[in-house]
């Protein structure tokens, strides 16, 4: 296991041993049992089904880098992905994976992996912006100010990436002249320009994070609170935000720190909040356990296992695009 790894694994132990020390195991015991099983597999239905739509979403921008593709293919290369995400530690990440497998047998694996940067980028500008729109027009009383400006920045940052990306890599006339200006070009292409395109994708990303959000009422139906609308358009943006983040193993451990941190004990009890990330997790896992079975039948896994020169040949497209545009700006 390579020790970004191990340093994942271990700050998720060491926030569920934390959480842990300021839990009723005897509450949590209990809250669990009265977790009706349809609860349970309503969410993973929900999350599961929610991945179908990312995926498609991310089909589109596939396209857009020229990597002409049926949806199957983006479809096998997405749930894939999810697997090595979840249970691949210390093999090459899952977002790398997903770009590489979904151009393979294409000379476009820099393409495939730019193709998942811009659509982390769009969705995290599209989480974003639900808890801002929310926090202005129904009232925010349970994240701070601060929070919520923080998160006004990252969108402006994001949103200028968007904007100046594609500039940055094909505006300069001297960038044209170099061989790699043609992959430059395709890689701009992946952050769509086009209104119609934006517009669909924009529009499956809205309906994606909807579903999230919903799922998480259905949680709250479970396990026997009554979180508002308005709460959980603002809070769980943060949540799914901070857990997203590449700290932990699959978010464990800052999923439920924040859930506790944004909802209880005010709206929620801890218990409650620990039996929330429990849901989630299991729903993650479970999804992405379909990944590791389409893994399996397809033979998809060991081009990424048996031939590294797969992935290290779109790391080196990177690499040669970075030297050049160094040696000529």
């Amino acid at each position: 296991m390579k020790p970004k790894s191990l340093i994942k694994v271990a700050l998720s132990i060491l926030m569920v041993v934390l959480i842990s020390r300021t839990t009723n195991m005897e509450q949590l015991k209990s809250t669990f049992q009265s977790i009706p099983l349809s609860t349970a597999l309503l969410v993973i239905f929900g999350y599961t089904f929610g991945q179908l739509i990312s995926s498609v979403k991310w089909w589109l921008l596939v396209r857009e880098g020229g990597i002409k593709v049926p949806y199957t293919t983006a479809l096998k290369a997405y749930y894939i992905g999810m697997f090595v995400n979840c249970f691949g530690l210390g093999m090459v990440g899952g977002d790398v994976a997903r770009g590489v497998l979904v151009a393979a047998g294409l000379p476009k694996k820099t393409e495939g992996i730019a193709s998942v940067v811009v659509d982390r980028i769009h969705g995290l500008t599209v989480l974003s912006l639900f808890a801002i729109v929310t926090s202005l027009v129904i009232g925010n009383d349970h994240v701070p100010p601060l929070f919520v400006q923080l998160l006004v920045g990252l969108c402006a940052g994001f949103l200028a990436a968007w904007i100046a990306g594609p500039a940055l890599l094909t505006g300069f006339p001297i960038l044209r002249k170099l061989p790699i200006a043609k992959k430059l070009h395709n890689v701009a292409a992946v952050f769509p320009r086009r209104l119609p395109a934006l517009a669909l994708i924009t529009l499956l990303s809205v309906v994606f994070h909807t579903l999230q959000i919903s799922l998480h009422a259905v949680m709250a139906y479970g396990v026997g609170a009554t979180i508002s609308w308005a709460t959980l358009l603002v809070v769980i943006p943060f949540v799914n935000i901070a857990s997203s983040l590449p700290i932990s193993w699959n978010g464990l451990g800052v999923r439920e720190k924040s859930y506790i941190f944004f909802l209880a004990p005010a709206i929620i009890s801890i218990e409650q909040a620990v039996a929330f990330g429990a849901l989630w997790l299991l729903a993650v896992t479970t999804a992405s356990a379909i990944g590791g079975l389409v893994a399996l039948f397809s033979g998809d896994m060991q081009l990424l296992k048996v031939n590294p020169k797969v992935v290290g040949s779109a790391s080196g497209d990177l690499i040669s695009v970075k030297k050049q545009a160094n040696g000529l700006l």
